[in-house]
């Protein structure tokens, strides 16, 4: 059966230790610790220590000669604490997630948890006092959901009823794929219960990563903003400073670029790579200044001539840093460079668009394949290289080409996002070689996609490409090319278009008689400011 093993330093942790051990031996749990040693006189004490790190969760009572012991082999106390000491290090290295590894830290009550080294801080740390038994309920609710670590525990009997805590969900959330729809469930329950819970923001990546998985730009901005209040009125650990800026990289700049709110996005990458930069956390730092490129590259497809070359120059210097950063870290051959020659594709396709020449479409069609290579087939990331492949294939006007790139990413259905843009790209194509209903088809789904996972601004576009083409098939008002030239010249925005068109629509249905020709100067003034 397994259990529990109690660490512990006998010149000063010996007290806290005793109690604790008696304790949760009245609440039916297996504890092994070294007061037991002459009832059992193994054969090897070593051997017996290692069995029960190996075995069973750990509980480190931490006090000062404990720490002492864990971060320097030099320590002269007594040679069991240096011995397990060192079992700790070995346990720890070999378990990253801080749910799933078998090592309970236990620090006193006040203790102030910026002393612990980092390899402790990255763990949940649960407090106890020996006099009073302050701290074991939440210790023992934590212990009774860990029968599934590796080294976990087993009770006889359950001291009290388990309920389904942050914590115990976070466990959970790492056991997942994170494109399960078991995983999106857990992630929406946590937003719903984890308000304030420190333990959610330190968890940020397995959250954040279950929501981006299914596209939901809704939920990663309120598990953004939820995470970011925590910290706001949290005492960070020592280990933790690097924490807001990866929320603000992953998460707000993430969010913000989806829903074109591009000058904050932009706020948001520049100060999460300064905070990461601040605390060197160097791959942060580096995906940071790779999504402020890109909030840059779409900032250049949206400006007039003098703004989108401002913007091209800005977002090719931050690209160079990226690639510079990230082969520091990894090296030229790996993924994360695939992904900046894949946005230097992209930013090269923007120039061709710029300026017209065609030898900028051959260097985007040229980074495209030295993406390829580097992108593992089946990502995320290689799928969005698909994409732009076939972008650049509607840029070289070879439709059919492009067609089968997004064909692909289609019948993959992989990621939600990928695919809704994967059809209005193919619609793109159509309307190259004049399938007007097979673009108009593709547009609808696009937008009903964009739509379900709340992409308003993507959503909107797809509309208005319909209304320009097939008006009738999302709108009751017949628009002339007249409107749509008014339109477009009233606002850059697709969003505010069809709120106008639709407030015209509903309006015309409140009216008896003949229809009033729409005033769209009216109309775009009032949706946006309404």
């Amino acid at each position: 059966m397994t259990g529990l093993f109690i660490s512990y330093s006998h010149s000063d942790g010996a007290r806290a230790a005793s109690a604790l051990a008696a304790s949760l031996r009245r609440l039916s749990f297996d504890v092994w610790w070294d007061d037991d040693l002459p009832a059992a006189a193994p054969l090897s004490i070593p051997s017996w220590m290692e069995e029960g790190f190996r075995d069973r969760t750990v509980i480190v009572v931490v006090s000062p000669d404990y720490l002492r012991a864990l971060e320097s082999n030099d320590f002269l106390e007594r040679k069991g604490v240096r011995y397990e000491a060192r079992l700790l290090r070995h346990k720890l290295y070999h378990h990253g997630e801080a749910y799933r590894c078998g090592v309970v830290p236990v620090v006193p009550a006040g203790f102030d948890k910026n002393r612990l080294p980092a390899v402790l801080q990255s763990l949940v740390i649960h407090t106890f006092d020996p006099d009073t038994g302050a701290g074991l309920e939440e210790l023992v609710n934590a212990l009774t959901g860990a029968e599934a670590v590796e080294g976990g525990v087993t009770v006889s009997v359950e001291p009290f009823a388990a309920s389904r805590n942050v914590r115990e969900m976070l466990r959970d959330l790492e056991d997942l794929d994170p494109a399960e729809p078991a995983a999106l469930v857990l992630v929406e329950r946590l937003v719903e219960l984890g308000a304030g819970d420190i333990e959610l923001a330190r968890s940020f990546d397995s959250v954040v990563g279950a929501a981006k998985a299914h596209g939901d730009v809704d939920l990663v901005r309120r598990t953004s903003e939820m995470c970011l209040r925590t910290l706001s009125a949290t005492e960070r650990l020592r280990g933790e400073g690097a924490l807001e800026a990866k929320i603000l990289v992953e998460g707000q700049a993430w969010y913000l670029l989806r829903e074109h709110r591009l000058v904050r996005a932009a706020a948001a990458a520049e100060d999460g790579t300064r905070i990461a930069e601040k605390y060197r956390d160097l791959y942060t730092a580096a995906r940071g200044t790779l999504c402020h490129a890109t909030v840059f590259l779409r900032m250049a497809g949206e400006g007039v001539a003098f703004d989108r070359d401002f913007y091209l120059r800005k977002s090719e210097h931050l690209l160079l840093q990226a690639i510079d950063r990230f082969s520091a870290i990894s090296g030229r051959a790996s993924e994360e460079v695939g992904l900046c020659a894949s946005l230097g594709a992209e930013w090269w396709l923007a120039r061709h668009h710029l300026t017209g020449d065609r030898a900028n479409l051959a260097l985007a069609v040229s980074k495209a394949r030295s993406a390829e290579v580097l992108l593992t087939p089946g990502g995320e990331w290689y799928h969005w290289l698909m994409v732009l492949r076939a972008r650049l294939c509607h840029a070289a006007r070879k439709y059919n080409d492009g067609r089968e790139f997004v064909t692909q990413v289609i019948a993959a259905n992989a990621y939600p996002e990928v695919v809704a843009r994967a059809h209005h790209v193919r619609a793109e194509l159509s309307l190259g070689s004049r399938e007007k209903a097979s673009a108009v088809r593709d547009l609808l789904v696009a937008e009903e996609r964009f739509r379900a996972l709340r992409y308003d601004y993507a959503a909107a576009s797809s509309w208005w490409s319909v209304a320009k083409l097939d008006a009738a098939r999302v709108t009751d008002v017949k628009l002339t090319a007249a409107d749509i030239d008014d339109l477009e010249d009233l606002t850059p925005d697709p969003r505010t278009r069809r709120r106008a068109v639709l407030e015209y629509e509903q309006a015309s249905a409140r009216r008896f008689g003949r229809r009033c020709p729409p005033d769209w100067r009216f109309l775009v003034d009032r949706v946006r400011y309404a």
